[in-house]
């Protein structure tokens, strides 16, 4: 995974206009040098870090903390991991377990306190492959067909299809075994539309 500090560099040169190229020269890089940085294969230098923030200035690109919680950064979202000591499907929300930012999605614009979460398991392949980022608006239920994230009160993470809300009945679908999921309205503790993927 990228460090979080390489991706808010690469979205300050995109909101300024600057080029990898243009940091390479900064830098004293080559383009294969450069590109391995933002392909995550090689890990940007305090030296080098320090220069690219004092020529995009941006001062610090460390998470802000604001009354002891983690603010996004502009055009960042945060990005949480799937954790739990008892299966790669839990899910937690704190901040000790931000992994770090991700560039927002174009659907989350407009969207308040969006984030991202890492897919963990193989259950909606092959729409969502391990590894790969959703996109989500926090407690926004999904429409017909739309996937979703479904937190239960045991805090458990799932992403799933969503296909109707009963009364008392969430009725979810899963790709990988192929097959319906009824959850009773009791055990779920919030919906996450995905607005997207990445």
């Amino acid at each position: 995974m990228i460090d979080p500090e390489v991706t808010a560099i690469d979205a300050a040169m995109k909101a300024q206009n600057r080029s990898r190229a243009d940091l390479g020269r900064l830098l004293g890089l080559d383009s294969a040098q450069v590109s391995r940085i933002f392909s995550g294969k090689r890990r940007m230098q305090r030296h080098e870090h320090q220069a690219a923030v004092d020529w995009l200035g941006l001062g610090s690109v460390s998470p802000q903390v604001s009354g002891g919680s983690i603010v996004a950064m502009p055009g960042l979202v945060p990005l949480y991991g799937w954790v739990g000591a008892t299966s790669d499907s839990r899910l937690t929300f704190a901040d000790q377990n931000l992994r770090g930012y991700v560039p927002m999605h174009p659907n989350q614009a407009n969207i308040r306190d969006p984030f991202a979460l890492e897919v963990a398991d193989v259950s909606m392949v092959p729409r969502y492959e391990p590894g790969e980022i959703v996109y989500l608006a926090p407690n926004r239920w999904a429409k017909r067909g739309q996937d979703c994230v479904v937190v239960t009160t045991d805090d458990e993470g799932l992403l799933k299809r969503f296909v109707t809300r009963g009364e008392d009945t969430l009725h979810l679908h899963q790709l990988n075994p192929d097959h319906d999921i009824e959850m009773p309205m009791s055990q779920v503790a919030a919906v996450h539309a995905v607005l997207g993927r990445g």
